[in-house]
């Protein structure tokens, strides 16, 4: 999906949402059937907004421990 809009309000497509990731589009789709992170659904069409990948990965991270 290529559109003009950039930033926080970039929707992009399962192959490009997988790419951000760093997954395969058959672990993003069994993702959306676990409904582990959020998306749009337009028809048949899933649609994933930048920012909420963005903090999905947020939520994700773990921390590097730090030594005592």
């Amino acid at each position: 999906m290529h559109n003009s809009v950039t930033g926080a309000d970039h929707k992009m497509n399962i192959t490009e949402a997988a790419s951000k990731l760093g997954i395969s589009k058959f672990t993003l789709r069994a993702w959306i059937r676990e409904r582990r992170l959020p998306f749009f659904r337009c028809g048949r069409r899933i649609v994933f907004a930048q920012k909420d990948l963005d903090q999905f990965l947020t939520r994700c991270r773990v921390n590097a421990r730090t030594e005592e």
